[in-house]
């Protein structure tokens, strides 16, 4: 919103004049409802936007003309979609909403008071300023905001960023950069709040994670492109004061417990410290304070464990990992791992193949405990391990040991041996049928030799059989006719046939199944 010119007395005196007071206060209840999205401006101003009402409607201000100002629902007149707009656009510029609502009153309706004064407007964002200053503004513009769904925090994200990134175009490119990341943990730190402020709506929640997850992208990106981009020695040299409110920011939010957040506050805190922060001093300042919380026994356990981590992470960059494995051990109820396989990434990223089979030992038995959802992540980094370094036998263990999670590795790696018996075992032990088994798989066991299959085709036979309904009674003959081809290929025909005759006496009662045997020819 900060192209826009604001003549407030034009706005107190001619605009409100144009609205019933009556059409003003359906108007306050949209605005207070978060109805107003999609804000844009065109020059100085010209507003435009989209308010939801019983449809979408689009409402156009003119606030130098007023009355060239539209919105498409049917009312002939100033409507409360153009109210529900100049309340929206009063609290961003830095005005006072309910001045409009009620110009004369000292006192709201009910007891409340309220401030008919406007606001002083707060000046855009310098150069110059701190991090301070500039959050100041973000909050002044955006910490009021109303939302009624996920898709207008989402919506109100985006537009924020937009409107803040292009006030520093024509900054330094270092400034430019810091200033860019602050906004990005200003944002984060808004839709945290903005969140939390619906934690009891059911609805919102189950309709949120889309939403949440694009905010959660952008964020990575941005931050990303800003850490790139910048001269991290320069940065140093030049504005050690803004970096030093930069790792405050992060710090203010780890005690707030925000690491637990969706928008993964722990995530850039890592890389911060990683890319941008690390510094003697800064260090040496983030380490005490850390150090203290977790040497607090009235903190709140999850900052406690925060904290510990946060410990952990800077171990880790000084290559001290045996020291990050005993305070997380020592000092966190339990170990996650998808909470340290970014630095496994970062381990095979830079070939430090040692350094990531040691993690990968210590983090197995972790693994193990809830297999079904660590198992694919955790045996993707023991394939790359094993490009590096001869640790096949071990690679080899860790997937039996995170059987039956581990099924589609340890198959695809049984395959690239050729190990086909010890494929068709696996099947049988885990208890799978034809039906759960790739069909190119078993084509490929059964041309390379049929008697790795037969066991498979008996077990699954029976099991359909044992179902004791026509479905399944089908299926068993399905399984019967695979069979038939494999013995035909092994030129074991007899052996087949008097399977089958046992499996007519052994079931003889069954008269569905003996029916479908007929059908399939099985049996005369």
């Amino acid at each position: 919103m900060s192209e826009l010119t604001i003549d407030w007395n034009y706005w107190m005196t001619r605009i409100r004049s144009d609205f019933d007071s009556t059409i003003l206060k359906r108007g306050w209840k949209y605005y207070q409802a978060g109805a107003v999205g999609a804000i844009q401006t065109e020059g100085p101003s010209v507003v435009k936007a989209r308010v939801s009402g019983s449809s979408p409607y689009r409402v156009q201000l003119d606030l130098k003309a007023f009355s060239r100002s539209t919105c498409s629902c049917p009312y002939f007149d100033t409507c409360k979609h153009m109210a529900a707009v100049l309340f929206q656009v009063a609290e961003q510029e830095g005005y006072d909403p309910h001045a409009l609502l009620y110009p004369n009153a000292k006192k709201m309706p009910t007891s409340q008071q309220v401030h008919t004064a406007p606001k002083p407007a707060v000046h855009k964002p310098k150069e110059t300023d701190s991090c301070e200053a500039w959050v100041v503004y973000f909050a002044k513009q955006y910490a009021n905001s109303k939302v009624y769904n996920a898709f207008s925090i989402e919506e109100l994200y985006m537009r924020a960023w937009g409107q803040l990134n292009k006030l520093a175009d024509d900054w330094e490119p270092v400034i430019r950069s810091i200033y860019d990341i602050q906004v990005v943990l200003y944002l984060m730190q808004l839709c945290d709040t903005l969140m939390q402020s619906k934690s009891g709506v059911y609805d919102f929640f189950y309709n949120a994670e889309y939403f949440l997850a694009k905010i959660a992208k952008h964020s990575r990106e941005r931050l990303h492109t800003s850490l790139w981009e910048i001269n991290v020695e320069k940065a140093h040299h030049k504005y050690p004061s803004h970096l030093k409110e930069i790792s405050a920011y992060l710090a203010a939010y780890m005690e707030k417990e925000a690491f637990n957040s969706q928008n993964q506050w722990f995530d850039t805190y890592k890389v911060l410290w990683s890319e941008l922060l690390y510094e003697n001093s800064l260090v040496a300042d983030e380490l005490a304070r850390l150090r203290s919380i977790v040497a607090g026994a009235d903190r709140d356990s999850d900052v406690h464990e925060a904290a510990v981590i946060a410990l952990a992470h800077f171990d880790i960059m000084n290559e001290e990992d045996e020291n990050a494995w005993e305070r997380v051990t020592q000092e966190c109820s339990s170990v996650e791992p998808d909470d340290w396989f970014g630095y496994l990434k970062v381990f095979v990223q830079e070939e430090q193949g040692e350094r990531l089979l040691k993690w990968l030992r210590w983090l197995g038995p972790e693994v193990q405990k809830d297999a079904a959802y660590y198992a694919s992540d955790y045996l993707y980094f023991w394939q790359e391990a094993s490009r590096y370094l001869d640790v096949e036998q071990e690679h080899r263990q860790a997937m039996v040991t995170l059987l039956p999670a581990s099924y589609r590795e340890y198959s695809s790696f049984l395959f690239q041996k050729k190990e086909y018996q010890t494929w068709a075992d696996l099947c049988l032990l885990l208890n799978l049928t034809p039906l759960q088994i790739s069909a190119g798989e078993l084509k490929l066991v059964e041309k390379a030799d049929p008697r790795w299959v037969l066991p498979i085709y008996h077990y699954a036979a029976e099991e359909c059989i044992q179902a004791k309904n026509r479905d399944a009674y089908r299926e068993a003959v399905k399984l019967l006719k695979k069979l038939a081809s494999a013995y035909k290929k092994l030129k074991q025909t007899s052996r087949f046939e008097a399977y089958v005759a046992y499996l007519s006496q052994e079931y003889a009662r069954y008269r569905a199944f003996q029916e479908e045997l007929r059908k399939g020819k099985l049996i005369p």
